[in-house]
């Protein structure tokens, strides 16, 4: 199988050191320069900065991993050329722009998933997995932070595209929390939320958000982001009728992380732990499953209109407003 990675930055240079373990790769950046050096890095085959030449390679996947304002442009490009695709988190920028793409993509019957690789972190499978033992889930707690100058080595964080209200902010970009738990639990069904900047970090977009939504299946969740914490740590509580599971993961490279359940009858029990967790190994399985997707296998992957309406709960969140039913 082939497999075209557009963009070749952190993100797509990790894709492509991933991919070239499953399939035949091809890569392409506005930099061709960039393009070149991630194909001789992961030995991939570059296109340098020729997007058409590239989609002519008559590739089954196209991995996108430009910036966000970016993704429906060469999306459209991508399921024009015959290809599925798989797009970086967020979806895009825009709700009609994607929802107008999202429809196009289905009259050629091309598919679309995004990048939301939390469903495959060992620690979501554990709860997926065991959440039949805490009888009803009635609600749930998550958190995710991490310090934002700390996030990308060696790159000033005032470029990151997270510093820049139009594209970022630490809702958008902690999207994760809001999927997996709209996975167990169905879609957002109305959403309110305070988001702000609370800091003195030299950005423009929001640095803090906590957010309370009510899902289909009419469990509450409650999700806290953000971008000061010190040290990366994420985590979740979901408590039952018959008992809670608790989740906590802390640090990158390594990240040590431990799942646990509650149940009255036999008190607490590990169901993971592990103190240097790989944290690439979700990042590896996800593109397993685009590529079983591909050929028609069944996936986890987040699909286009799920992220569609992620995209709506997380705009509509970033406005801090009451809550609002997401339609």
């Amino acid at each position: 199988m082939k497999l075209l990675i557009v963009g070749a930055g952190s993100i797509g240079s990790r894709h492509a050191q991933n991919a070239v373990k499953f399939s035949t790769v091809g890569i392409v950046d506005i930099n061709s320069d960039q393009a070149n050096k991630v194909a001789k890095e992961y030995n991939c085959k570059s296109f340098g900065d020729n997007l058409t030449l590239a989609l002519s390679w008559n590739c089954e996947g196209v991995i996108i991993s430009t910036p966000n304002k970016m993704h429906i442009k060469v999306a459209t490009k991508a399921i024009e050329s015959g290809s599925d695709v798989l797009i970086e988190k967020p979806i895009g920028c825009n709700t009609s722009e994607v929802e107008e793409f999202l429809e196009y993509a289905a009259k050629l019957n091309r598919k679309v998933f995004v990048v939301c690789n939390m469903r495959f972190h060992p620690a979501i499978q554990a709860i997926y997995n065991n959440l039949h033992l805490i009888g009803n889930p009635l609600f749930a707690r998550a958190h995710f932070g991490n310090y934002l100058p700390d996030m990308r080595p060696n790159v000033n964080y005032r470029d990151l595209y997270v510093a820049n209200a139009d594209e970022g902010g630490v809702v958008l970009d902690g999207i994760h929390e809001i999927d997996y738990l709209s996975w167990f639990f169905g879609k957002v069904k109305n959403i309110a939320a305070q988001v702000s900047r609370i800091s003195s970090l030299e950005i423009n977009a929001d640095d803090y958000a906590g957010l309370l939504i009510e899902h289909e299946s009419k469990l509450r969740s409650e999700i806290h982001l953000d971008f000061l914490r010190r040290i990366k740590r994420r985590g979740c509580e979901i408590s039952g009728t018959d008992g809670l599971i608790h989740w906590i993961s802390e640090g990158k490279s390594p990240e040590r992380c431990v799942v646990r359940l509650y149940t009255p009858s036999y008190g607490w029990k590990n169901l993971l732990s592990d103190d240097m967790l790989n944290g690439n190994q979700s990042m590896e399985n996800m593109l397993k499953d685009f590529i079983g997707a591909i050929n028609g296998k069944e996936n986890i992957l987040q699909t286009g209109f799920e992220a569609l309406l992620l995209l709506k709960a997380t705009l509509i969140a970033r406005e801090g407003t009451n809550a609002k039913k997401i339609s």
